[in-house]
């Protein structure tokens, strides 16, 4: 009983997998990425037609951010977003990164983040405006 068990949890864990990146790939190849802005941290970019509505007036985005290196001897890293902002009350959550589905994501402000800042106001903006 146990090998089927973990027969049938290894069977499940590969199909999700599959189909996460499946979901990921489709995105990939769907995108209008805009360059928000660039600072010493890093690079914004926001892919416009990804921008889309959900219950209660928030709204669905795809975002891209490069990390710029700490140090000569390291890589930058880009990192994949989707967020669910609140256009309302200026706040967000990311609801996946990198593919990753968050579940326990909880809203949050920017900070004062410019990066951050400047996703909610281009996403929220475009929304309202078309």
């Amino acid at each position: 009983m146990r090998i089927i068990s973990n027969f049938l949890y290894s069977s499940l864990s590969l199909i999700l997998i599959i189909l996460n990146f499946a979901f990921y790939a489709y995105a990939i190849g769907n995108v209008d990425w805009v360059l928000l802005k660039e600072n010493n941290d890093g690079k914004e970019w926001l892919d416009k037609g990804s921008i889309k509505p959900l219950p209660n007036g928030e709204i669905s985005v795809l975002t891209k951010f490069f990390k710029n290196p700490t140090s000569s001897d390291e890589d930058g890293e880009l990192s994949l977003y989707v967020m669910r902002i609140n256009c309302d009350e200026k706040k967000f959550k990311d609801t996946s990164i990198n593919g990753i589905p968050q579940f326990n994501s909880k809203w949050q402000t920017s900070n004062n983040d410019e990066l951050i800042d400047i996703v909610i106001e281009n996403s929220c903006s475009n929304f309202i405006n078309g």
